[in-house]
């Protein structure tokens, strides 16, 4: 009876802790939130090392883990009922498998530290997760947990992993504490997080040059996620017109006024596409009005724009509807002279604008979509342009702009890809849109994209300003520091200095460098124990 009370103490403490680990920032101070983050994973380790059995394991961490993925994940039921749940039990299977794993290759952590075994294991599954399975699912990552800390700069070297990489060895470590008995193994155990923690001491901190800054005018909506899926045009008038108050409410001549993703309604900027809705005259008319009206407000104001807006790209009329060779979902910059540079998303969203690995039988596409996502349309193309967009300041100067649209935001390699020429940063500032109303009335995943989406910056040495419908709106800098934000569901603008940075970061010259290694290193680890069979531990 009293193992099996300790068991169930130590299941409780495993839950609590994953619990705070994985909840989203604003709960409880950014400095301390990677503690809880450390002490899952050394639960982790702890109830992998003293499991009596694997299939026990696997089922009673994925059923601990699953409770407070449910409840990290309520918002997805504002977009998908039915797409919560088994949202919730995919996160949680991967601690379980990790769980598993751990205890297979105990066997081992006298030759190899636990800290190593545990650092390896643990990102080589959040970066499969994060990146590879289901095209992407980069939110909740242990390495999350250190944005605001003295930590951060190892993104720099090695991106959001190389922190999640400390905050798995750092448990590891932990766990060696429970259960070894002599210092020389816990000083063997602290290698690498010591390692860690004396290059995150060491990485200078980036300082901008000294050049004019430009001035940016964020505008936050704060519209529903309805207007995604039907807009009538009643509300679209009093939608603009209460951007475009909101907007010259707080005008003071910015070099760059930036509203969000799919706030411009009606077809979008294309030449073409904007000459042929003229021809059809007035019974086009609320298909063209609203683009000719951002373009007309940007030339009168005398600055540029940058917008969110779809884009139908080669249409024609058939059988009297409108139908277009490619519809994208684009961030337009508006010049002062009239003169439209585009970028278009290159990353849809998993489930929300694409069905991954479905999306290759459309029949089966639409059954899925019928029943978990009823009322949207999965009807996006794929741009493969990632050029950046060029803005002219009023002082002359130009500035290079990234704008990843949403989601691509919190994809590290997504980002990149805009940033990155040659292994070189060839961008002076990362601008991402986003439309974050399909998060609901919960700001929980408001402040996860926002918290996974900085960490680009540090990465990229650019500054990255976020401008969300519904929030979280902020500017986060290359050193980790967040500037400014606006509060969620709130209709508010917020006028900010861009400064401007030099230099190369390891991250942004390497890419995905250390989970790929850490991969590497884990299927050595398996193909090596499967090939030798256990080993004896030591005395």
């Amino acid at each position: 009876m009293h193992d099996r009370l300790w068991q169930t103490l130590l299941w409780l403490a495993f839950a609590a802790a994953a619990w705070w680990a994985v909840q989203p920032a604003g709960i409880i101070p950014s400095s301390v939130i990677g503690l809880p983050a450390v002490v899952w994973v050394a639960l982790l380790v702890r109830a992998a090392v003293g499991a009596r059995g694997s299939w026990t394991l696997l089922v009673a961490t994925w059923a601990f883990f699953l409770v407070p993925w449910l409840v990290v994940l309520a918002w997805v039921s504002d977009v998908s009922l039915a797409g919560w749940p088994p949202l919730a039990i995919y996160s949680a299977a991967y601690p379980a498998v990790l769980a598993v794993l751990l205890r297979w290759l105990d066997r081992w952590r006298w030759v190899i530290p636990l800290s190593v075994v545990m650092g390896v294991l643990g990102l080589s599954l959040e970066y499969i997760r994060a990146e590879i399975v289901f095209d992407a699912w980069p939110f909740h990552l242990a390495g999350h947990a250190l944005w605001g800390s003295g930590q951060i700069m190892l993104a720099s070297m090695g991106g959001v992993w190389a922190c999640s990489l400390l905050v798995f060895t750092a448990g590891g470590l932990l766990a060696a504490a429970l259960t070894a008995s002599r210092w020389q193994r816990l000083a063997w155990e602290s290698v690498l997080p010591g390692v860690l923690l004396v290059i995150a001491s060491i990485i200078p901190i980036p300082v901008p040059v000294e050049m004019p800054v430009a001035v940016v005018l964020a505008v936050q909506t704060n519209l529903p996620q309805d207007n995604k899926i039907g807009w009538p045009l009643k509300r679209q008038q009093a939608d603009i017109d209460s951007f475009l108050s909101l907007t010259a409410e707080s005008f003071d001549d910015p070099d760059l006024v930036v509203w969000p993703e799919t706030m411009v309604p009606g077809l979008g900027f294309d030449p073409a596409t904007m000459q042929l809705l003229d021809e059809l005259g007035p019974r086009a008319d609320a298909l063209a009005r609203w683009p000719r009206l951002i373009m007309q407000s940007a030339t009168e104001s005398g600055t540029s724009w940058l917008v969110g807006s779809p884009t139908w790209s080669g249409i024609r009329i058939e059988k009297g509807a409108v139908e277009a060779t490619d519809r994208f979902n684009s961030a337009v910059l508006i010049s002062p002279d009239g003169l439209l540079q585009r970028y278009d998303k290159t990353f849809l969203t998993p489930f929300g604008e694409t069905m991954p690995y479905v999306r290759a039988w459309p029949w089966l596409e639409s059954l899925v979509m019928d029943v978990a996502a009823a009322g949207m349309r999965f009807d996006l193309d794929v741009s493969e342009r990632t050029l950046p967009l060029d803005l002219t300041t009023r002082s002359g100067d130009v500035w290079s702009l990234a704008t990843p649209i949403c989601f691509e935001d919190a994809v590290p390699s997504v980002t990149r890809s805009l940033c990155v020429r040659a292994g070189q940063v060839d961008v002076d500032a990362i601008i991402n849109i986003s439309n974050d109303g399909w998060f609901g009335s919960s700001n929980a995943g408001r402040r996860v994209h926002a918290v996974a989406a900085a960490f680009r910056a540090v990465e990229m040495g650019r500054p990255l300003l976020r401008v969300a419908n519904t929030g979280i709106t902020g500017l986060y800098l290359p050193d980790g520091a967040t500037v400014a934000s606006l509060k969620p569901q709130l209709a508010a603008t917020m006028t900010v200095d861009l400064p401007r940075y030099g230099g190369q970061t390891m991250q942004a010259r390497w890419g995905n460098w250390l989970p790929r290694l850490c991969v590497l290193l884990a299927v050595t680890f398996v193909v090596v124990r499967i090939a030798v069979g256990p080993s004896k531990r030591a005395a």
